[in-house]
C-alpha cells in the first residue's frame, strides 16, 4: 500500500537511513522519505495539538508567519475548520520576530502565547461573532506590549487589533474558512505592527489547502491558488 507525503502528497519510500524532520527540524531515524526528502519524526507524530505549533515555531527559520503556519497546517492532525486553527497565528508570528532578529523569543513563551487563546470553542465565529484568528492577533500586540487590564495605550492596542481583524475578516464574507481567517489575521497583524510599532516583518500569505475544503470559494478568495 502507497503511503502519501503529508508535506508534498509525493509517494512515501521504505529506507534505513536519517533524515530532518520537516516539522521539527530535528535529525532522526527514519523509515519513510518521498521523494524531496520530507520525513516527520516520531515525537512530532506523537504530539498533540499545542506541542505540534510548538515544536514547529521552535524549529523552524521562516521570516514569514504564513509559512510557518502552513507547515503546522500540514501536520497530519491538522483538520480542515476547527480551534486548532485559534492558537497558530500567535506563535507563528513570536518564531518568525525571533528568526528575523527584531524580538528575542523567551523559554515557556510560546506555551504562554498558547495559553491565552485555547479555550475559544468551535464555531465561535457563527455563535458569538468572534474569531481566535483575530483574537490571536490581539493577544500577540498584548505580548509584544506587554499589555494588561491596568494598563493605558497598551490595553488600548490589544482591542484595537482584535477589532481591525475582525473587521477584515466580517468583510471578507462567505461561509467560514479557518485558513481564509488565519491568513487576514496575519495580513492585518503585519500592517498593525508597522503602523503602531514600527516592527517591519512582511507576509505574503496563500493557500495550500483549497483542494480539501469543500466549501471553498476559490477565485473569491484572495489567498486561492489553483
Amino acid at each position: 500500500m502507497a503511503y502519501p507525503c503529508v508535506i508534498c502528497g509525493s509517494e512515501l519510500q521504505l529506507v534505513n537511513t536519517t533524515a530532518v524532520c520537516s516539522f521539527c527540524n530535528q535529525e532522526t531515524p527514519t523509515r519513510y522519505l518521498c521523494e524531496k526528502g520530507h520525513h516527520i519524526c516520531e515525537e512530532c507524530q506523537l504530539a498533540d495539538w499545542p506541542q505540534v505549533v510548538i515544536r514547529v515555531c521552535e524549529g523552524s527559520k521562516e521570516t514569514d508567519p504564513s509559512k510557518i503556519v502552513n507547515l503546522i497546517l500540514k501536520h497530519p492532525m491538522a483538520v480542515m475548520h476547527s480551534p486548532q486553527h485559534h492558537i497558530v497565528v500567535t506563535p507563528a508570528f513570536l518564531s518568525a520576530l525571533r528568526n528575523s532578529g527584531i524580538r528575542l523569543l523567551s523559554s515557556g513563551r510560546l506555551s504562554s502565547a498558547i495559553e491565552r487563546t485555547q479555550g475559544i470553542p468551535l464555531g465561535a465565529c457563527g455563535t458569538r461573532g468572534e474569531c481566535g484568528a483575530a483574537t490571536s492577533v490581539g493577544a500577540l500586540v498584548s505580548i509584544l506590549t506587554g499589555a494588561s487590564f491596568a494598563k493605558d495605550r497598551e490595553r488600548s492596542l490589544s482591542l484595537q487589533a482584535t477589532a481591525e481583524t475582525l473587521m477584515e475578516i466580517a468583510q471578507a464574507s462567505g461561509p467560514r474558512c479557518c485558513k481564509q481567517s488565519v491568513y487576514l489575521a496575519i495580513e492585518t497583524a503585519s500592517a498593525f505592527l508597522k503602523r503602531e510599532l514600527e516592527i517591519n516583518l512582511p507576509v505574503e500569505p496563500h493557500c495550500e489547502f483549497s483542494v480539501r475544503n469543500k466549501e471553498c470559494k476559490k477565485e473569491r478568495c484572495k489567498y486561492y491558488v489553483d
